[in-house]
């Protein structure tokens, strides 16, 4: 079983408080002595990602974990998002269980807070309000957040003899089958499963559609500029129906477990084999969003329709539901694809903190432009 700790006013709050003894005492084993390597080079946005090399003489240890905790720079916006409560009760709750390979858990601890159990609830209630109060709400949501200052923290299983993807580079047809296909058993093991709604931090994918439309809105003319004229069609009807198409997929589409930001900078591959890591945003919803997500971020620009299509089939063969009939699942795919080029559409306003997440994200935004340019939103609804 994972240790969760007992004192929570040694929970710590920077990387400099993880401390040998520290780890001693909630892994329940010795540890001598500790040194720590940032991944992700360095730069984490929502969290710090560290890499604890230990020195220890207990078996049942391994020599290396990843620790993660929230970075201060962006608290606040995590905590809002509830990113860092999320991650750590998806590994509470599924980790050892799923029909996928994910890091072990090793040890998870955060602060207590009554109004995080009423998110969904929260977060349907704003949903609801007119734009203009959702804003002051959001704003009000933010303050609030600020003034929390919850502790959190996560120690995971680090992967030494695996090799991280690399969402720059972005794949070919083959790899993306490959990527596809693990993570197939994972939305076929929870398929319209009662389970999902069991959980009050896993929330449905469509719970803030209408706060996405509002920021979609928001940044639409900067980004139909930085995307180009040829989707000036598709961000011309996205203003006109994104919420309604977002109500629609999740209402109409099978329900699952999503991964949520199934990217291949969250992929790790053992040989012809993967393991997925980063589970802040998952959410339940229809499988063909983490579908369309994974493949209009990596899947290079240059793949013709019949490589999507053949991506689509065998992926399509794998979940072996005979009632999801194949053209009903392309259709949910277009739908996901034209919810993830909304998604995007305040990126322009991150700073990334570094030339590779500004050209990761450049890359991204080619691939997903060659695969939207294939869709007919005329037929989404």
């Amino acid at each position: 079983m994972p240790a969760v700790a007992t004192e929570r006013a040694a929970l710590p709050e920077t990387p400099q408080e993880i401390t040998a003894a520290w780890l001693s005492s909630v892994l329940d084993a010795e540890v001598q002595a500790v040194s720590q390597t940032p991944l992700g080079d360095g730069q984490g946005f929502m969290g710090d990602i560290l890499r604890l090399d230990l020195t220890t003489d207990d078996p049942g240890l391994p020599s290396a974990l990843v620790a993660k905790l929230p970075k201060k720079a962006n608290r606040v916006m995590g905590e809002l998002l509830g990113v860092y409560e999320r991650e750590i009760m998806f590994f509470r709750s599924f980790g050892g269980r799923l029909a996928i390979r994910i890091p072990q858990h090793f040890f998870s601890d955060f602060d207590r807070d009554k109004g995080s159990e009423k998110q969904a609830e929260i977060l349907q209630a704003v949903d609801k309000l007119p734009r203009f109060f959702s804003k002051l709400i959001g704003w009000a949501g933010t303050a609030i957040a600020a003034a929390k200052k919850r502790r959190y923290l996560l120690l995971i299983e680090f992967f030494s003899d695996l090799q991280p993807g690399d969402q720059l580079l972005g794949l070919d047809a083959a790899g993306c089958r490959r990527v596809l296909a693990a993570i197939a058993p994972l939305h076929r093991q929870f398929w319209g499963s009662e389970e999902l709604h069991q959980h009050f931090w896993l929330l449905p994918l469509d719970v803030d559609a209408r706060i996405r439309q509002g920021m979609f809105r928001q940044h639409a003319s900067a980004y139909a500029q930085r995307l180009g004229p040829a989707l000036n069609g598709h961000i011309d009807w996205l203003l006109k129906h994104g919420e309604t198409l977002m109500r629609r997929f999740t209402a109409e589409a099978p329900m699952t477990l999503l991964h949520g930001d199934l990217r291949l900078d969250n992929v790790i591959f053992d040989g012809d084999d993967c393991a997925f890591i980063d589970f802040q945003l998952v959410r339940r919803g229809p499988a063909a969003y983490d579908v369309a997500y994974f493949i209009s971020s990596a899947l290079q620009a240059d793949a013709d329709a019949d490589a999507e299509e053949a991506l689509l089939r065998d992926y399509h063969t794998r979940l072996g539901d005979a009632d999801y009939a194949f053209d009903r699942f392309r259709r949910d795919y277009h739908r996901a694809l034209m919810i993830v080029l909304a998604g995007l559409a305040s990126t322009g306003e991150v700073d990334f903190a570094n030339e590779r997440g500004a050209a990761m994200m450049a890359a991204w935004l080619e691939r997903l432009k060659a695969r939207v340019l294939l869709v007919d939103p005329q037929h989404l609804l």
